[in-house]
């Protein structure tokens, strides 16, 4: 049996929901944290699964990372989270490589753009030349992540793509959908600068002769700002619900026609996935790293980041085709089981026999078929 390690600077969904389905096909986990889930990230609506079946450490200091990976078997997997900035995670790199134990990364999209973006490419190749020999795999979140890091100076056979992949079903199949002469949009995340919600508000201010309403799920700094200015130009089409827990979400997002993430960047964008597997289209920006699933899930949409003209172009087309039938959602809902926890474990564990030279360069599930 291998035993897998995540070195994670806090206790999350994103990557315990993986943790537990790779211990149900019989690898030892240990996750170790240097928190655990933060206020910030519970006021959110974050949820850790039960994580009984997993071994969670808290490691706060140097000497408990030491001892833990001096203790580790010689053939355990440390897969550990990003590059740079990461806490104590960095000094947790270091001891790996002075161990020489079997080093893999987790890295997600990686902003590439804006004024810093020439600075971040030379940054990261100076990273990539004093890391690259000591890492044995990198798992790449985001669709243009192992692009970004091949151009760094990565070997593109160490590099495999991959994703935030959520828990089980929390459904078994969609729900009749609810008559509403209304097509419901549904925007799920914090209310901050970064998610560009004002985006999608003058965006459907520009399809007022459509018959439409937004949902808004969340809470933050720009919520009293945006509220005003859909008041103003989408008067009486939205509806602000405030924050919910992640397992609560879904009965909103169940009863919607499309999900929109209209950010300037996210790293994946988990609730687009969340959207997905309960059988609801959704439209993101090509800048969150989900945007290549959106693609290939044939509904919905991708636009280009910041660019009204090609957002409005995506929500008239969802709007003209009108909200998915029964049959549609449960089509959709049954693709999306390639970015379960389940399928991730599977394909993980592919990955590491490839490494291992015990079968082919696996594909990713989203690509597979």
């Amino acid at each position: 049996m291998i035993r897998i390690y995540f070195w994670q600077q806090m206790l999350t969904p994103h990557m315990t929901a993986l943790a537990i389905s790779l211990s149900k096909i019989g690898y030892e986990i240990f996750y170790v944290a240097e928190t655990s889930l933060s206020k910030d990230r519970q006021d959110l609506g974050w949820e850790v699964q039960n994580t009984e079946k997993i071994n969670v450490h808290f490691a706060k200091d140097h000497f408990s990372v030491k001892s833990l990976i001096q203790n580790s078997p010689a053939n355990s997997i440390h897969i550990c989270q990003g590059l740079r900035n990461n806490g104590i995670i960095s000094y947790v790199q270091k001891q790996l490589k002075i161990n020489k134990s079997r080093q893999w990364l987790i890295i997600e999209t990686i902003r590439d753009h804006g004024i810093q973006r020439f600075i971040r490419r030379v940054l990261y190749k100076i990273i990539t030349h004093s890391k690259s020999k000591s890492i044995e795999g990198i798992l790449a979140i985001g669709w243009k992540t192992p692009e970004l890091l091949i151009k760094s100076g990565f070997s593109s056979e160490k590099i495999f793509p991959f994703s935030y992949f959520i828990g089980p079903y929390k459904n078994t199949k969609p729900k009749d959908h609810i008559k509403n002469d209304k097509f419901r949009f549904i925007y799920v995340g914090s209310l901050v600068s970064n998610k560009n919600l004002d985006l999608l508000i003058k965006a459907l201010s520009l399809l007022k002769s459509y018959k439409f309403e937004l949902i808004v799920i969340g809470d933050g700094p720009k919520k009293k700002a945006w509220k005003n200015y859909a008041d103003e130009l989408i008067p009486n089409r939205s509806f602000w619900k405030g924050a919910y827990k992640m397992s609560e979400v879904y009965q909103f997002i169940n009863v919607a026609d499309c999900l929109v993430l209209p950010s300037k960047h996210d790293g994946w964008g988990t609730v687009v996935s969340e959207s997905l597997i309960s059988g609801v289209p959704a439209i993101c920006s090509d800048t969150c790293g989900v945007a290549e699933v959106v693609k290939l899930s044939n509904y919905g949409g991708v636009f280009k980041s910041g660019n009204i003209e090609d957002l409005v172009k995506n929500l008239k087309v969802v709007l003209d085709d009108g909200p998915l039938e029964k049959k549609e959602r449960q089509k959709l809902l049954s693709w999306s089981k390639k970015i379960t926890s389940d399928e991730g474990a599977n394909y993980l564990k592919k990955i590491i026999n490839f490494i291992d030279g015990k079968g082919e360069r696996p594909k990713s599930p989203w690509n597979e078929y």
